[in-house]
Parts: structure tokens; sequence; C-alpha cells
């Protein structure tokens, strides 16, 4: 499918997750389903325009993982410029805009989610990032900061901006990740009022939901994150049902954990092969291998007692015997 000149291979992305959607999560997720378009967690401007050094290792080898976005937050145009001409010397295919996070810290930066309720600054900031930058840009958003936007005006903005697509995380700002605050109405209106593509995002959590949502708003593509924590199969799941009507119910054991776990240590270690991680390559191997065996623990039996002693663990050593135990029980 096309979104703007994109061709992707089909209308799945894989969210931009802080701490989650890193380079072996990314190959990990795509392991099991192709995956139209993965992307890299939000990187602030300022961060990159002040030590550019770190990229490095934040976008090693990510011309292995194409077609694949770069997620780029800040709200200072002199920083976006130079971040901007930073990105440039990477292989990368996208350049997403965040203007929804809903953090504290952006908010109170005046940037991420604090655009969506100051559309003076985000035009200012899409207009810096199109002229600057030589890829196709993506612009991710909220449906309001605490309630609605005014879609008039923002279709207005996008649809002039030189964006190639639209993604919205369809609950507002102030309503963060809560349950029971998902506006698929919004992103429904603001569908027709679009002349560009629309990705939808939020509660995609099974492929029945996915349908539903694609059905109600008439999304060209979905993005999923939080759901693939826990169960990397469900781009393949949506696939399936949105295609040939196959459901598949999600069940996980010890003995699928380990599978994957396995997978996923095959995975770092060729993503750390001539590479040196910022803090050493045992510890960042450590720290993803033990955030995943957290969360494939999902819906196992006695999973509260495992994630707990999993967080207690200290060494790759401590590792392999906290899930061998768990075998033995």
């Amino acid at each position: 499918m096309k979104l703007g000149t994109l061709e992707l291979a089909n209308r799945y992305i894989l969210a931009p997750m802080q701490n989650v959607t890193t380079g072996p999560y990314r190959r990990f997720c795509r392991n099991f389903h192709k995956i139209g378009l993965v992307s890299v967690p939000m990187i602030y401007a300022k961060r990159i325009a002040k030590n550019p050094k770190f990229l490095e290792f934040e976008l090693s080898k990510i011309e292995k993982e194409k077609p694949i976005s770069i997620q780029l937050i800040g709200s200072d145009l002199d920083a976006l410029k130079k971040s901007i001409d930073c990105l440039e010397s990477y292989k990368y295919d996208v350049l997403d805009i965040n203007a929804g996070c809903p953090s504290r810290r952006a908010i109170n930066a005046k940037e991420g989610g604090y655009l969506m309720k100051d559309l003076e600054l985000l035009t200012n900031i899409i207009h810096v990032v199109v002229k600057n930058c030589s890829k196709p840009i993506s612009l991710k958003i909220r449906t309001g900061f605490s309630k609605p936007v005014d879609l008039d005006s923002l279709a207005n903005i996008v649809n002039n901006s030189g964006i190639s697509f639209l993604i919205i995380h369809a609950r507002t700002v102030k309503s963060k990740y809560n349950d029971g605050t998902l506006d698929l109405e919004t992103v429904r209106r603001l569908k027709h009022k679009l002349s560009i593509p629309l990705v939808g995002n939020g509660n995609i959590t099974d492929p029945k939901n996915a349908k539903y949502f694609i059905d109600y708003t008439n999304v060209d593509a979905l993005m999923i994150g939080r759901e693939s924590m826990g169960n990397p199969k469900i781009f393949q799941h949506i696939h399936l049902y949105l295609t040939e009507n196959k459901v598949h119910i999600f069940k996980n054991n010890l003995s699928l954990m380990r599978e994957y776990l396995n997978i996923y240590e095959n995975i770092v270690d060729d993503f750390l092969s001539n590479t040196l991680a910022p803090h050493g390559n045992e510890e960042f191997k450590l720290m993803e291998l033990k955030r995943n065996a957290i969360w494939l623990t999902k819906d196992i039996e006695n999973s509260t007692l495992f994630r707990r002693k999993l967080s207690k663990v200290r060494t790759l050593k401590q590792l392999r015997i906290t899930l061998d135990n768990f075998s033995n029980s």
C-alpha cells in the first residue's frame, strides 16, 4: 500500500515506544510477520543538536530495517534544523513529528502533546521540518489536548503542509492511555476532511478490534504499540483476520515464553555484533532480555509472581537461573 510517496508491504505500523521499540525489539516483531513500517522511538531534537554522537548506537544498522521511521520531538526551531541536518546521513525512510506525547516533560517544554493546543506553533514546526528534511514527513497527533481539536483548522493545516501522512492516537493528550477514553468518532470525522492518508492508533488489542477501528473510521492503516508487548504475533493475527477471516485467540505459556526469549536473545546477539552499547553490551543484553521476559509473561498463570521475581534480576546469570526455576516449577 502507499502512504503518500511511501510504498509499504501492508497497512500495519509498529508504534514508536520509549524503552520498548529498540532495534532488537523491532526485529523481533518483524520475525513473525511483515510489518509495513517500524519506528524508532522519539528522539529529542535538542539532544541531537547538542550531542549528535549518541545517534551512532541509537540508529545503529537501521538501514537493515527498511522501511523505518524516526520520530523527532521538539519545538525549538533552530534545534530542529540542526537535528534534521544530523539525521540526513542516516538511511531511514520517514521523519515523524511528535505532536502527541502526553508526558509532563513534553508539555512543560511546549512540545509533543502541548502542540495540540497551539496550532500556530505546530504549523511553524511542520514548515521547518518539511523545508529542511529530504525524507517524507509524517505527523503523530492526538484528538486534542483536553477536548477534541477544531478539526477544520487542523485539517487545513495538515492538507496544506506538505507532509505525506497523518497518524492519530484516538485519545486526547489529557486522557493519556486511560481505558474508556477512546474517541473513534473524532477520528472518523477527521478522515473525511483530509486529503492525505490517515493512520489510526489506540487500543488496537486484538484482530476484531482492529477490524472495527478500520470499519468505523475508514483509516488507511493501523499503528499498533502496547499490544505487541508480550504478543509479537499480533500483526500476523490481525492480518489473517482482515484478509482470511481467521480468528486466532491469544494463548501463552511458559514453554512459548522461553521459545520467544531464545529467539530474542539470538536477535540481540546479532544486533550487537560489531557494535558497542553505551553502557556495555552485557548490560544492554540484560535489559533487553529482562524487560521482554517480563512482558512475555502476559496471561501466563502466576504471571504476577514471575514478573516480581524477574524485576529483581541484576545479571544475565541470575536471569537464566530465574527462567530455569520457572520451567521447573
